[in-house]
């Protein structure tokens, strides 16, 4: 038995963070019901690329739903939303602050007819707050939460991340919430909203850097591809290619210089320890760079493997191809109505006794919706006849 089997997910998020958040709970076990408008998610036209005429950002993070399409400006689309409502644990929006209020879809008008729901609510800036009204972008929101200014080369521009990490640390901390408010549930019988802000997120996301920040006083600088308080730990251009070791202590960095064949750098005093290294940081790595250019990417890791951290840095064809990610189960594969054989990243969480399980592709628009209608809600066919003329669904 899955871990959130017999929990039902009313989904009324769409883009990233919602989606990717209702992903994991599919994952777990949780029936998730995706509620699209006619048009269906914004993401699924995000491309290219496409495959079976969906979007591979749409396909990323949509596997183990069902898709329904509500028309909620009607007042027939609004009350299967509400009915459905009432038949759901947890419900997740990412809607601005207040819109759902206009439809008697936020959480004080749903939760009266069903005081065990469970709402998480995920936005730019949250509910409260000055900001709480701005629209919320993980690209705006890196720069306004710190990110950027720490990220990228020292003298070059500032650098959002690769992914969008606000978004999805937002998912993330949603799933987590969500969680820990089913288990409040057991106890109290009772439902809660959740709050979870991409901003909050992106914040709490900058763990050691903000804490060096707020105890120090002094702003961190960028340092590209190092790290701000550790030597030697970055990258390093071999004969051909590249590299990144992590030397964390003292009797690593001895071993380093054995490596290296230049144990008399492990007594010098400018680096003898952490300390020393980070005041002399630019003069270890000039010394260093020409040394690592000497042999090839695979003759260093083969040194170094054993003593601390290292790898090549790999593209995304490399990452797929390393037997761990087949061994780990990270790279899955669905089938699906349009595309055929469907390739996806597993996975994460491995549960020993409620694993997770891959039982839906991502859904074809409205795919589910007369599924829906009538075996949760108990419509019959001259009622879905009658929405679909209203253009409810």
């Amino acid at each position: 038995m899955q871990s959130l089997q017999g929990i039902r997910v009313l989904d009324l998020s769409r883009v990233l963070a919602g989606p990717y958040c209702t992903m994991v709970l599919g994952d777990l076990g949780a029936q998730v019901i995706k509620v699209e408008s006619p048009e269906g998610d914004d993401t699924r036209a995000w491309g290219p690329p496409f495959a079976g005429g969906e979007s591979a950002y749409y396909l990323a993070v949509n596997r183990n739903k069902k898709s329904i399409t509500v028309n909620f400006k009607t007042n027939e689309g609004r009350a299967i939303l509400i009915e459905l409502a009432k038949q759901s644990d947890v419900i997740v929006e990412n809607f601005r602050p207040g819109t759902l209020a206009r439809f008697s879809l936020d959480f004080e008008s749903v939760s009266a007819s069903n005081p065990r729901l469970i709402y998480c609510s995920i936005s730019g800036f949250g509910q409260t707050g000055s900001l709480r009204d701005k629209p919320g972008y993980d690209f705006a929101i890196q720069a306004m939460g710190g990110i950027m200014s720490v990220t990228g080369e020292p003298e070059g521009e500032p650098m959002k991340s690769g992914v969008a990490v606000a978004d999805l640390f937002a998912g993330q901390n949603a799933v987590i919430a969500i969680l820990a408010a089913l288990q409040a549930r057991e106890r109290t019988g009772k439902g809660q909203s959740i709050d979870i802000s991409l901003f909050d997120s992106q914040l709490g996301w900058l763990a050691n850097v903000a804490s060096s920040y707020l105890i120090s006083g002094e702003l961190p600088k960028r340092y590209g591809n190092a790290h701000a308080n550790i030597v030697p730990y970055q990258n390093f251009e071999a004969s051909d290619g590249w590299f990144v070791i992590g030397v964390a202590n003292d009797r690593q960095f001895m071993a380093l210089c054995k490596i290296i064949g230049k144990l008399e750098l492990a007594t010098d005093v400018r680096f003898t320890n952490n300390s020393a290294r980070l005041e002399h940081r630019a003069e270890l790595i000039a010394i260093l760079k020409p040394i690592f250019k000497t042999h090839t990417v695979k003759e260093w890791l083969a040194q170094i493997e054993n003593e601390f951290p290292c790898s090549a840095i790999n593209n995304l064809q490399q990452v797929f191809s390393m037997p761990h990610v087949q061994e780990r189960e990270m790279l899955i594969e669905m089938q699906h109505p349009t595309i055929g054989k469907l390739p996806l990243v597993g996975s994460p969480l491995k549960l020993s006794d409620s694993p997770v399980e891959y039982n839906l592709p991502p859904p074809l628009l409205g795919e589910h919706t007369e599924n829906i209608l009538a075996n949760i809600l108990g419509y019959d066919r001259n009622q879905i006849t009658a929405l679909r003329e209203a253009k409810a669904i």
